[in-house]
């Protein structure tokens, strides 16, 4: 009996041993448990609905800063929010949505943590709190709620609302909102201007010098549509359109506080990036855009004294070549619109007769199109047409680069010409003067555009590949092809 007393013992120790643990780990872990907002088991501490709130009043006691936002109602029960914090500039907009998650936040809490029923307040940072927020209800009501310090992992912090001794964990997302001032219910969108109310606007760049000025005219889809007119007169590409687009309907993404000591830090010393947008009646919007740092590019509208952050796809196409931002074509065109082409290389010509009407495919049955007076609606057994070959090649000669100060000599003429005859009965004639042994200046009616090509343009041969031939190398191939033909078609030679 006494032997099995003295196994029992130790026995039991070992059981109690075992419990201990248990217990120990259990209140660990629920001491350790991280109290979500949203979290299951999470309850309301304090709720307003906004349409109950008169005011919201936040005081920094660090800072010593005081906002306030006032609620009304309009006609139509939409509950109208003015920010009227100690920083609030008369004339100023701000932005009803951020006011409205500003005050939405600040007068919402929910948690899963009590941690103190006591009103051990010094404990929490709540005997001087950092901030106290005064929520006002229109039906006269006054509620005081104070916030404190974070927890120890940042991801929360302590309340109280005053009249209780309870003390909880809640996001310290509450402090970031609590700690926001008048820039921070800024409206994002920072310009919006009617094009139609736009002439010229201009764009420069620092790191190549670039400097473009364009007109802005609207067609009657209410689109704009820009054309270049210093350096030069020439088309925009699609580009150019989407970048301004984003100007002239500049929104942000924050506007943020910096210095005159930090404006090197953000390339605002030197801003990368220039626009003037001027108006028809003379007024002019002036936008300074930083390079991209980290996804992230800076700027600020003269004029305005808050600086601010853009993302990479809140501004567009600010670092495409001059080439790609301008139409990237000599003469690009429709073939409903041409009458003829005519083109000359030495002491060779060839004329290009077309008749196509709009809607109309260059080889239906009722287009009309002759190369030197002979049917030119020859295509290969895949149905490309040669035809085609040749004016896509002669509607897409690429601007191969931009050269405002060369010096041209045009005494020994033109090595090449295209004069195209239009159905308005216009005409215009591109020259193509000698540059280099691989390219050429290009003249339109006896001006200098300002471009070059490149040989490939006018002499690329592309064998089976159909769309790439220089418009030269194109004439030669349906000159070919119609006098190789065989009841209208023809196959270029393995």
């Amino acid at each position: 009996m006494k032997s099995l007393k003295n196994l029992l013992v130790p026995f039991i120790i070992m059981i109690l041993l075992v419990i201990s643990v248990i217990v120990y780990f259990a209140v660990e872990k629920f001491r350790n448990t991280e109290p979500s907002e949203t979290s299951a088991g999470a309850f309301d501490v304090l709720y307003f609905n906004q349409s109950d709130i008169a005011s919201l009043a936040v005081y920094n006691r660090n800072t010593g800063y005081s906002s306030l936002v006032n609620c009304s109602s309009d006609s139509d029960n939409n509950i109208i929010y003015s920010f009227l914090g100690d920083d609030a500039e008369p004339g100023v907009s701000y932005s009803q949505y951020k006011l409205y998650d500003y005050v939405g936040s600040l007068t919402s809490y929910y948690s899963s943590n009590l941690v103190s029923g006591n009103g051990n307040y010094a404990d929490y940072g709540l005997d001087y709190p950092s901030y106290t927020l005064t929520i006002n209800t229109v039906d006269g009501g006054v509620t005081k709620v104070y916030l404190g310090n974070k927890s120890p992992d940042g991801k929360y912090c302590y309340m109280f609302v005053e009249g209780s001794t309870d003390i909880y964990t809640v996001s310290s997302n509450k402090l970031i909102q609590a700690e926001k001032t008048a820039i921070n219910f800024l409206d994002t969108m920072v310009l919006k201007i009617d094009y139609s109310d736009l002439k010229t606007v201009h764009f420069d760049r620092r790191s190549d010098g670039l400097s473009l000025d364009a007109s802005v005219s609207v067609s009657g889809d209410g689109m704009p549509r820009y054309e270049i007119i210093n350096p030069y007169n020439h088309p925009t590409s699609g580009y150019f359109d989407n970048m301004i687009s984003k100007i002239v309907n500049l929104e942000i993404t924050e506007f943020i506080d910096i210095s005159g000591s930090e404006l090197a830090k953000y390339g605002l010393d030197d801003p990368a990036f220039h626009f003037i947008l001027t108006k028809k009646n003379g007024e002019k919007e002036e936008i300074y855009i930083s390079r991209l740092y980290n996804d992230t590019y800076y700027g600020y509208v003269v004029g305005n004294d808050n600086y601010f952050k853009l993302n990479n796809y809140q501004i567009e196409n600010v670092e495409m070549a001059e080439t790609v931002l301008i139409d990237p074509y000599i003469c690009y065109c429709y073939v409903k619109d041409v009458s003829s082409i005519t083109g000359t290389y030495g002491d060779k010509s060839f004329k290009f007769v077309l008749d196509v009407e709009e809607g109309k495919n260059i080889m239906d049955d009722i287009s009309y199109v002759t190369l030197d007076g002979r049917n030119a609606k020859i295509s290969d057994h895949y149905g490309r047409s040669y035809c085609s070959i040749l004016f896509e090649s002669i509607s897409c000669i690429k601007i191969g680069g931009v050269d405002t100060k060369a010096v041209v000599n045009t005494s020994a003429g033109p090595a090449l010409t295209l004069s195209f005859n239009w159905k308005n009965y216009d005409s215009s004639e591109y020259a193509f003067y000698t540059r280099d042994d691989d390219s050429f200046y290009v003249f339109k009616d006896g001006e200098y555009m300002n471009f070059f090509v490149y040989s490939r343009e006018i002499f690329n041969d592309g064998g089976s590949d159909t769309y790439s031939y220089g418009f030269w190398k194109a004439y030669e191939l349906l000159n070919e092809a119609i006098s190789g033909s065989i009841n209208g078609v023809y196959d270029i030679p393995e």
